[in-house]
């Protein structure tokens, strides 16, 4: 398999984006079977892997939309079918923003009987904390009042519990691990060039994964964002980046594919917002066509409007690796 890393520029995502939910939408939706398995295994054992796994964007945003709390979040509703046949709908919540929140057990709580009244289905409620406070470990929600009560549990993962482990992550032959301690950098290493030292280090590991080449580039691209090098340490980023290729002679990857990849992610997921899900492909794959191909993109914008769902998601992710913009289209995959 080529070994891939980011081109030497200037890193697109910087400190001051270091809270955006954006990387970990993203990363979810491309790695969601290794999150499943490396973060809650004893769900993923239940899971049917052969069936399609649905991401259930627009029915989440019906029941969040009216929220109180104006905070974005990295929350996904994911539907999957169980090895006994039955269909089920996990929701995940990643706290992505770092700090501890009074009011979040109770707002896993809302959301879960938000999708049973409104669904009527049964949800698995997953959370993710990326904070850094060690006591923040919420796992209920409960209220009692004139002999009336209530109890919700949930399942929760602190990935403060892996910085000790870090050896385990890097090494780890489930990608997951690697974003996991991107995670952790973010959070932990306050000194830039410690930071930038680790990612570099992620790069050569991801290139060693037994992955397709697309998802090693996605992988690459979800390492730089969760990490968000500050502006500041461009000429050490790059610097190290130059080091990288003349050491290990891996493939290149265009800037314009990088940035484009993760660009229309972003902007994609901020379109979506109220929005259906195809005007949302649609504006993803416009941007990306047009970050990454230039003025040829506009030629195509007449066929975005006419194509079905499934058309779109195949172009998305032609684009990733499309030398290119007939490639997108071709006819054959």
């Amino acid at each position: 398999m080529d070994q891939i890393h980011p081109p030497t520029q200037k890193p697109k995502h910087t400190a001051s984006q270091e809270d955006h939910d954006s990387p970990w939408k993203g990363a979810l939706e491309v790695f969601f079977k290794p999150f499943m398995d490396f973060l809650y295994p004893q769900i993923a054992e239940l899971i049917d892997w052969q069936q399609p796994v649905e991401f259930l964007d627009k029915e989440l945003q019906k029941i969040t939309r009216k929220s109180k709390n104006s905070r974005r979040y990295a929350d996904k509703l994911v539907k999957v079918q169980f090895l006994n046949g039955s269909e089920q709908w996990i929701l995940i919540h990643i706290e992505v923003q770092g700090a501890a929140e009074a009011d979040f057990a109770e707002r896993m709580f809302i959301y879960y009987y938000r999708i049973r009244d409104r669904y009527q289905k049964p949800v698995i409620s997953l959370a993710v904390l990326t904070d850094t406070q060690p006591s923040f470990r919420p796992n209920h929600y409960s209220d009692s009042i004139a002999g009336c009560s209530i109890r919700f549990q949930f399942e929760t993962v602190k990935l403060l519990d892996w910085q000790d482990k870090t050896d385990q992550l890097l090494q780890h032959d489930n990608p997951f691990g690697l974003l996991i301690a991107a995670q952790l950098t973010a959070k932990l290493i306050k000194d830039g060039k410690n930071r930038v030292d680790n990612l570099i280090g992620y790069y050569r590991l991801a290139a060693k994964k037994q992955l397709p080449r697309e998802q090693v580039v996605q992988l690459v691209v979800f390492l730089e964002w969760i990490v968000a090098l500050p502006e500041d340490l461009t000429p050490y980023y790059n610097e190290q980046l130059e080091h990288l290729e003349e050491d290990s002679h891996m493939t290149y990857i265009s800037i314009i594919e990088r940035q484009g990849i993760a660009q229309g992610i972003e902007q994609g997921i901020e379109q979506g917002i109220g929005q259906g899900r195809m005007s949302t492909l649609q504006g993803t794959l416009q941007k990306l066509l047009q970050l990454k191909f230039g003025e040829s993109a506009a030629e195509y914008e007449q066929r975005l409007l006419q194509a079905e769902e499934a058309e779109l998601t195949l172009w998305t992710e032609r684009v990733l690796f499309a030398d290119s913009i007939d490639g997108v289209f071709a006819d054959k995959a």
